[in-house]
């Protein structure tokens, strides 16, 4: 099962039969909205959202799939040649940018106070000559 704002997307083997598992789509507070909002599957285990992307492992073919969180299929073999993948889990990592930008936010804080203390020091120095 995975969380996406309001919905649960919730894996269901479909008694074991071949491409009979489904990925569900429901509200937090139970309301269905898609019961086989992703189908064909035989025993689809873990899910995990990162954005827009739902990604599936499925255990009996060995693979992890890629989805939208609307349905449309991404990629249904992104990842293949596992041995029957229980779950799957996705870690958001920033865009190198945006550590770029950081450093570069700390670079210009840094010299706007080390030009704050210069002109502080320069008006005490003048201050102490009158």
């Amino acid at each position: 099962m995975a969380i996406s704002g309001s919905d649960l997307f919730v894996s269901n083997a479909g008694n074991g039969l071949p491409s009979n598992g489904t990925i569900g789509e429901y509200t937090t507070s139970g309301l269905t909205v898609n019961s086989s909002l992703i189908s064909g599957f035989t025993y689809p285990w873990g899910i995990a959202i990162s954005g827009n992307d739902t990604f599936v492992s499925v255990f009996i073919a060995g693979t992890v799939s890629e989805y939208t969180t609307a349905g449309g299929t991404v990629n249904a073999s992104l990842i293949s040649g596992l041995n029957e993948p229980y779950g799957i889990a996705v870690s958001s990592v920033p865009e190198p940018s945006v550590g770029r930008l950081a450093g570069l936010s700390t670079a210009v804080l840094w010299l706007l106070r080390r030009r704050k203390l210069r002109v502080a020091a320069t008006a005490y120095d003048i201050c102490a000559i009158l």
